[in-house]
């Protein structure tokens, strides 16, 4: 199983992943590095996709944020280089996985090598089961999740960003108009 096996729509299955991996602050990782690697791809992927796939144009630039800032909670967790492409570090994690799901931990070892990943190797895999507790994860993963939701729901996939001025949209009720207001 790869990122997103089977799946008709990678991105959004990395996304529902993500979210689910990450709910609880990502507790449910614990001592799973197995599981820890996938959660890890699919919020890398999740994130790149947001960025690079057009059809996500409409998520609100407020949630693109949230989940760069979850990338990079991730990121200092793992011991990824911060500058790294999101490729590398996809197909590391996902090999990662497979090593460890085939019980093969010397090859799961190899797949996260230095300096893509610190300290690298087996005390790279050690992290994956120990990830902790990941508070900016879960929030930004569950409001991309309710956010791909009521898109769907809304017929918001009109292919233009909302209109955002600090993240919080707001009603201007009577203003410019000479009425009270209220």
């Amino acid at each position: 199983m790869d990122l997103a096996a089977s799946a008709s729509d990678p991105a959004r299955a990395a996304i529902q992943g993500a979210a689910q991996a990450f709910a609880d602050r990502g507790r449910g990782l614990s001592g799973q590095p197995a599981a820890g690697a996938m959660a890890a791809a699919r919020l890398e992927y999740a994130t790149e996709a947001l960025e690079r796939d057009p059809r996500f144009t409409p998520v609100p630039e407020a949630v693109r944020r949230q989940m760069q800032l979850a990338r990079t909670e991730l990121r200092d967790a793992l011991g990824v280089q911060d500058a790294a492409a999101p490729r590398p570090v996809i197909d590391a994690l996902l090999a990662a996985a497979r090593g460890l799901r085939a019980n093969d931990p010397a090859a799961a070892a190899r797949a996260l090598p230095a300096p893509l990943f610190r300290p690298g190797g087996e005390r790279s895999v050690a992290r994956l089961g120990e990830l902790g507790p990941l508070p900016q994860a879960s929030n930004a993963t569950a409001l991309l999740a309710q956010q791909i939701a009521q898109l769907d729901a809304e017929g918001g996939w009109t292919g233009t960003r909302q209109a955002e001025t600090s993240g919080v949209n707001i009603t201007t009720f009577g203003l410019g108009n000479g009425g009270i207001g209220y």
